[in-house]
C-alpha cells in the first residue's frame, strides 16, 4: 500500500517538539507502509498581510489571523499538488490540521494532531486580539475539513474532548495514540540516588520556571544536597544566582554532544518539576520516563494520560502554587520504597505504551485496514 505523508516538517530539522513527532511517526508508518514523503510544505505569509493585520491593530482594530488567510491556504494547496508526483497512492497522512484546510484530493485521508485550532490559540496566544470573524473563517473550515477525514489521530482523549466541544465530529473518526519521545532509552535503569531536579522549557516562565524555582528553594533548605538543573531557554540572573541552580543552556539533539549530555541529565535526575500553564501533552515527560525519572505536571491537558497519579509520576490539582509542589515532593523524597517502585513503573510504562514503535504500529494497522483498500 502507498500513501501520502504531507508535512510542513523539515526532516534535517528534529527536535524534542513539533518536528521531532513528524521524524519519528514518518519512520514508524514507513516500516509498515510504501510511504511518499511530500514536504516540507511551509510557505512564507507576505509581508503585505503582516502590515494589513497591524495596522488593524494599531488603530484599535483586532487583527486577522493571516497565517491561514485564504491566500495562503491556497498557495499550500497548489505546492502540495505539484509536489505529490505518486498516481497509485491510496491515501493521504496529513501532520497537523490547519495548514491542509484547502486540500481535498478526492482521496481518503487522515490527519495527526495535538489540538484544534481554537484550542490551540487559545493555550499559546492571545485569542481575543484577533478579529472573530476570521477565526470563526478558520474553525468552520477546519470543522469541515476535519468532518471529511477517514481518520484523526490525536495526541490525547483530552484533546478529542476539546475539539468536539467546537466541532460536530463522528467518535468513530477518533484514534487516540498519544506521542512518544525523541530519544531512545537505555536499556536499564542507571540512577544512582542524587537528588537531582530537571526543569525542561523553551518558554521558561509559560511553563512554570519561576514556580519550580520557588519550590526548588524550598525544597533546598530541608535538602542541602539538591540540584536544579535547567534546560532550554535561559532564565533570569536572578534565578541563576540561586544556590544549586544550574543553567545548563540549550541542548540540541541534532548535536552528539548536546544529545549525550541531555541522556545524562535525564539518567541522573531524581525529578522532572514541569509546573506548566501552557501545553498540549508534555512529551518531555515521556523522554524522562524512559530514563526511569518520574515527574510532577499539573492535572490538565493531555497531562493525565501520561501520569498514572502515584504509580507513575505526581500531579498536581488546579489551581496549584510552590508549596503543593513542594509537599508532594517531599513526600516521595522520604519514601524511598514508593520512589524506587515509581522508577520501575514510569519506565516501563512509557517504553511500553508511548513508545513510537507501538504508536506507528497502531496508525499502521488503521490506516491499512480502512474501508477504501477494499
Amino acid at each position: 500500500m502507498k500513501i501520502n505523508f504531507i508535512s510542513n516538517q523539515d526532516l534535517g530539522t528534529i527536535s524534542g517538539g513539533w518536528s521531532g513527532i513528524n521524524y519519528n511517526m514518518l519512520d514508524q508508518l514507513s516500516k509498515h507502509i510504501d510511504v511518499n514523503y511530500v514536504g516540507p510544505i511551509n510557505p512564507g505569509v507576505k509581508i503585505s498581510s503582516k502590515i494589513e493585520s497591524k495596522i488593524y491593530r494599531t488603530v484599535g482594530l483586532k487583527g486577522k489571523f493571516f497565517f491561514f488567510s485564504n491566500k495562503r491556504l491556497d498557495i499550500i494547496e497548489k505546492e502540495v499538488k505539484e509536489a505529490i508526483t505518486n498516481t497509485d497512492v491510496k491515501y493521504n497522512f496529513f501532520f497537523g490540521q490547519t495548514a491542509w484546510l484547502h486540500c481535498d484530493f478526492d482521496l481518503p485521508y487522515g490527519v495527526y494532531l495535538d489540538a484544534d485550532f481554537i484550542t490551540y490559540l487559545k493555550i499559546f496566544s492571545d485569542f481575543d486580539k484577533f478579529n472573530t470573524k476570521d477565526l470563526d473563517r478558520i474553525a468552520k473550515k477546519e470543522e469541515s475539513w476535519l468532518q471529511k477525514a477517514q481518520h484523526i489521530f490525536v495526541g490525547s482523549q483530552w484533546a478529542w474532548d476539546e475539539m468536539t466541544k467546537y466541532y460536530n465530529l463522528n467518535e468513530n473518526q477518533k484514534i487516540v495514540v498519544h506521542t512518544g519521545g525523541t530519544i531512545d532509552y537505555p536499556s536499564e535503569d542507571i540512577y544512582k540516588g542524587q537528588l537531582n531536579f530537571l526543569f525542561i522549557s523553551l518558554n521558561f516562565e509559560k511553563k512554570g520556571g519561576f514556580l519550580c524555582v520557588d519550590a526548588f528553594k524550598a525544597i533546598k533548605k530541608e535538602f542541602p544536597s539538591a540540584k536544579l538543573n535547567i534546560v532550554g531557554e535561559r532564565p533570569p540572573e536572578d534565578v541563576l544566582k540561586e544556590e544549586g541552580v544550574t543553567y545548563v543552556g540549550l541542548l540540541k539533539k541534532t548535536v552528539s554532544e548536546d544529545l549525550e549530555k541531555f541522556k545524562q541529565l535525564l539518567s541522573e535526575a531524581f525529578l522532572l518539576i514541569h509546573p506548566t500553564t501552557m501545553d498540549t501533552m508534555g512529551a518531555v515527560l515521556i523522554e524522562a520516563g524512559y530514563f526511569g525519572c518520574p515527574s510532577i505536571a499539573p492535572k490538565s491537558f493531555g497531562i493525565p494520560e501520561l501520569i498514572i497519579e502515584n504509580k507513575t509520576g505526581l500531579l498536581l490539582d488546579i489551581p496549584f502554587n510552590s508549596d503543593d509542589i513542594v509537599n508532594k515532593i517531599k513526600t516521595l523524597i522520604n519514601d524511598k520504597d514508593q520512589y524506587q517502585k515509581m522508577r520501575i513503573s514510569v519506565k516501563d510504562d512509557m517504553v511500553s505504551r508511548l513508545s513510537w514503535e507501538s504508536i506507528g504500529s497502531k496508525m499502521s494497522k488503521k490506516i491499512i485496514d480502512g474501508d477504501f483498500n477494499n
